[in-house]
Order: C-alpha cells, then sequence, then structure tokens
C-alpha cells in the first residue's frame, strides 16, 4: 500500500439505519467524496474507504475500523475522514484517546465533516471543550438508544414476536409477517420422527446414525439448501447429524406451539457476544404458531432425556483441554468423565458415519501426557541450545538497540542546533542586519530541516521500540524453553505456548502441531513433529 492515503471510514448500525436516511452508506460515502473533490489540500493524498455495515459505533471491535487502525498502526494512513464524530465511535473516553493521543502521536490528521473538526487546526492542543462534549453526547444518545432497543425487543418477545435471525429447523418465517413461524413440512416431517423415534426408547446416538444412513440433511445443510449460507461442522467430508444436534431439537419447547425467547442477553445492543439467562427467566408465551409435536410427547421424552445436573470440579488441571483431535475426522476428540487416573479420550465419529476412519481405541489421558512431555523433551534438547542462542540474541537485541539510541542522540543535536540557528536570525531580524527576504527565505529553510529531522527522530525511536518487542518476546519465549526442557509434569501454561494440536490416529501413533509457528520455524528447525510410538497408555 501507498503510504500517504486518506482513509474515508463509513458506519451504520441497525439502530441508526432506522432513524434517518441520511446516514445510508450510500450518502455517507457521497458526502465524503465531496468534501475532498471540495478540499485542494487534501488532494495529496491517495482515496481509500473502510466500512461497518450494520454494527453498533459503542466499542471498536468492528471488522472495518480494526482494519483500518492496522493500517494506521503500519504508518500507511495519513488522514482519516469521517461524516461525523459518532460514525467513529460512540464511546468518548475512546475517542477521545485517539483524538488527543493516538493519532498526533502518530501523525495522522482527523476530519469529521459535520462537526467541523480538523486536528491540523487543534495541533499541540486538544480539540477543546466541545468536541470533548460532543463525544459525550454521542456516548449518552447510544447508551439511550440501546436502553430503547432493548425495550422494544423485550415487548416484542413479550407479544410472542419471533424476532431471531433464521428460523428454528422445522420452521419458516411467515411472507406475510416475518415476526410469525409457519411449518416447514420437509424440515417438520424429520422433527416429527426425531421425537417418534425418542418415545419409542432410541437414545440420541442412534437416532443420529439412523438419519445419516438414510442421509437426511442436518439443521445447517437443510437452511444451506434453502439459500442460507452459514458454516456447520463436518466428519470425513460429509455433513453429518451428531447426538448434541438431535438433543437440541428434543429440548426445544418451540416444538409445541410456544414461542421462547430471551435465553441469552447481550451486555451492549450489537454485540456479537451474550450470556446465558436462568432458564425460569425466559420469555415463554404459548399459542404463538402451529405445533409439530403434542405437549404430552414433548414432556414423555423430557422425563427420559433430562440428565442430572453436573457439578464441575474446577480445581482440575487439564493441560491438554481442547488440543486433542482425531486425526482422521480432524474433530476435538471426547473426554470421558471418568475418575482422574481413569481419563481417556476417545473420538465418536465411527458411530454417525458408516465407513468412517476414526479410530476405535480408548486413549488414556495419563499415558498420553507422558507421551506428549517426553517428545517435548527430546525435540526440545535435540535441536535447542538455548541457553547459547539466548545469550546469543540479547547481545545482539542491546547492540541494534544501542545502535539506534546513537543514532538518535546525534539528531536530537543537530536538532538543537537548528533551533539555536533560528533563534540567531530571528534576533538578526530584530536588530535589522537581516533583511525580510531573507529571513523569510531562512527560516523555511530552517523550518525544513527541523521537519525532516523531527519525522528521522520519530523513525528511531520507533525502530527503538520495535527492535526491543521483537528481541523481548522470542527471549521471553527462550526462557520458558529452558524450564520446560527440564519440567517433570506437564503443565497447562507449557501446553497452551508450545502445542498447537494433538492428532490422534490409533495404534499409537500421534502427530504434534507447534504452536508459535513463526519463532518456532526460527528456534527449532522441525516445527513440525510426528512421533510413532509404540503404544500410549
Amino acid at each position: 500500500m501507498s503510504k500517504n492515503l486518506l482513509a474515508r471510514y463509513i458506519r451504520l448500525s441497525r439502530e441508526d439505519e432506522k432513524e434517518s436516511e441520511s446516514n445510508s452508506i450510500a450518502n455517507q460515502r457521497e458526502l465524503l467524496k465531496n468534501f475532498v473533490e471540495s478540499s485542494p489540500d487534501l488532494s495529496q493524498y491517495e482515496a481509500v474507504e473502510f466500512c461497518d455495515d450494520g454494527y453498533s459505533g459503542t466499542n471498536f471491535d468492528r471488522p472495518g475500523v480494526i482494519a483500518l487502525l492496522e493500517e494506521v498502526r503500519a504508518g500507511n494512513i495519513r488522514c482519516i475522514l469521517v461524516k461525523d464524530l459518532s460514525r467513529f465511535g460512540r464511546n468518548y473516553i475512546e475517542v477521545g484517546d485517539y483524538l488527543e493521543q493516538i493519532f498526533p502521536f502518530l501523525g495522522v490528521r482527523f476530519i469529521s465533516v459535520n462537526d467541523r473538526f480538523d486536528s491540523s487546526d487543534f495541533e499541540g492542543t486538544t480539540g477543546g471543550l466541545d468536541v470533548g462534549f460532543r463525544n459525550l453526547i454521542y456516548a449518552l444518545y447510544s447508551k439511550d438508544l440501546s436502553q430503547k432497543v432493548r425495550s422494544a425487543k423485550k415487548t416484542r418477545m413479550e407479544k410472542g414476536e419471533f424476532i431471531g435471525s433464521h428460523a428454528p429447523y422445522g420452521y419458516a418465517k411467515s411472507p406475510e409477517n416475518r415476526k410469525q413461524l409457519v411449518i416447514d413440512e420437509t424440515a417438520a416431517a424429520t422433527v416429527r420422527r426425531i421425537f417418534a423415534m425418542a418415545h419409542e426408547g432410541k437414545n440420541a446416538v442412534r437416532i443420529a446414525a439412523a438419519l445419516n444412513a438414510e442421509n437426511i440433511p442436518t439443521p445447517c445443510a437443510h437452511q444451506r439448501l434453502m439459500g442460507c449460507d452459514r458454516k456447520y461442522n463436518v466428519i470425513g467430508g460429509k455433513n453429518h447429524w451428531h447426538n448434541t444436534t438431535v438433543l437440541t431439537i428434543l429440548h426445544d419447547e418451540r416444538y409445541t406451539g410456544k414461542m421462547v425467547s430471551g435465553k441469552k442477553r447481550s451486555p451492549v445492543v450489537g454485540s456479537k457476544r451474550g450470556e446465558r439467562v436462568p432458564k425460569d427467566r425466559w420469555i415463554v408465551v404459548p399459542n404463538t404458531h402451529e405445533a409439530i409435536v403434542s405437549e404430552e410427547l414433548f414432556a414423555s421424552v423430557q422425563n427420559r432425556f433430562s440428565a442430572p445436573e453436573r457439578v464441575r470440579k474446577h480445581t482440575e488441571v487439564r493441560p491438554l483441554l481442547g488440543k486433542v483431535k482425531c486425526g482422521a475426522c480432524r474433530h476435538a476428540m471426547r473426554r470421558s468423565n471418568s475418575a482422574p487416573a481413569k481419563v481417556y479420550y476417545y473420538c465418536d465419529g465411527h458411530q454417525y458415519a458408516a465407513g468412517s476412519h476414526c479410530p476405535k481405541d480408548r486413549i488414556p489421558e495419563s499415558g498420553l501426557i507422558q507421551t506428549v512431555l517426553s517428545v517435548m523433551h527430546t525435540q526440545l534438547a535435540a535441536t535447542l541450545d538455548t541457553e547459547l542462542l539466548l545469550n546469543k540474541m540479547k547481545t545482539q537485541g542491546d547492540n541494534e538497540i544501542t545502535a539506534l539510541a546513537e543514532q538518535t542522540r546525534q539528531l536530537q543535536a543537530v536538532l538543537a542546533k537548528l533551533r539555536a540557528a533560528k533563534v540567531r536570525i530571528y534576533e538578526k531580524y530584530r536588530d535589522r542586519t537581516l533583511n525580510r527576504d531573507s529571513y523569510i527565505s531562512q527560516k523555511a529553510d530552517i523550518g525544513k530541516q527541523l521537519a525532516e529531522t523531527d519525522a528521522k527522530i520519530a523513525e528511531l525511536e520507533k525502530a527503538q521500540r520495535g527492535d526491543f518487542q521483537k528481541n523481548s518476546q522470542p527471549c521471553s519465549l527462550i526462557e520458558n524453553l529452558q524450564r520446560y526442557g527440564v519440567a517433570a509434569e506437564l503443565s497447562k501454561e507449557m501446553a497452551d505456548q508450545l502445542i498447537e494440536s494433538i492428532y490422534l490416529y490409533g495404534n499409537g501413533r500421534i502427530e504434534m502441531v507447534w504452536n508459535h509457528m513463526d519463532e518456532f520455524m526460527r528456534l527449532i528447525p522441525c516445527a513440525k513433529q510426528e512421533e510413532s510410538a509404540e503404544k500410549i497408555g
């Protein structure tokens, strides 16, 4: 990318879209383009656009603004243009930090068209109280809007309206009223069959296997067939029913004709994350749509499939949690709920897919941990002299930083001389020993040299910070490797830092994929270690 870019940033949330057409993406884009065309000083920049459509401005967790800030940090963006400050963000503290500290430090000009704010008018100072109050007003407006949206959604839930993005499997949104559910007969037939098999005594695994044997599309696959592009899990490259999918359907009370809402609550409107809400606080409205199964059948199935609530033991350390995967289907393997000494990992893919190559072995966790620890010790001892490498990197890093510091000191001395020269020519001009034209010419020359020297010092200081971070991370990793190379037990810290995944293929064969691939490519010749063990356990 060019290093002299003007970034047009555009944002529209769903709430903004309802409030005013002037906030539309097209209108914001047109406004910013017209502003650039009417501002001759902006013609020096090459324009690029970053857009967040459908995202709240209450936080900076937005793909468009994240990409924009990455380019800013890389030094590619010199100017940012927005319609108004609320487009960039509605959190007045974060917006204020960017306007008053971060952007000025990085040398980025910020322009808000409707607010008539241009940071180049406030060099060395803040934007004044009016900008701070305006940011505060935007933040308060956003909080007020958030409360209104929550209240409106709760009212719709209490009326029994469907407010989700996608209808539950077995239903579709009514073409006449998108807040109403109607039966999707193709999928509903499968739902009825699942409840019937459960009522007959089949467990969730057998139900899933029966549906897979007949190639019945799963809920996600059915949605894709209906034109909805969503990600879904696969086993062996094909979409399969799983016991968890079956259980989700069997526990969904909406199939009895009730609308169940409010199971999750987002901490902030527009946030993609949600917190679970206790069942006694769910909003349940009966007779809102046609039932697929009867109340009696649903209750009967719940009695059979209700599971006792687990009491989780948080004291148990699981160093390999989430890292052990099946080498055939690449899914995370299940961990048994046995006593700690008898815990094992297993893949149940073969229960759902005929002809599956997933191993049927039960891999004891204790044996797997010892094998992983042994492989780690062997790999580190054979390929890495950590003491020598650590000393070498520290010396190299210190030398680089010292050289940069010396260059910075020399330039600061030049800077002091230039400032003194600027004072001398002013004194000559004041004493009338230097005419006005010569003074203006010399002042301009010195000003140019000052700007160039300032820029070089800023680059050197940035390089020093970068070298420090670049050297500190590998040094920290090497220091940890020194400890890990003699560790008697596999800790969660070790596993999280060194291991990305462990693939089990059966017959004792495992494959370890190291984490921190970029550091390991420099520190360890073999970043991906495949180890054949005689037998794990």
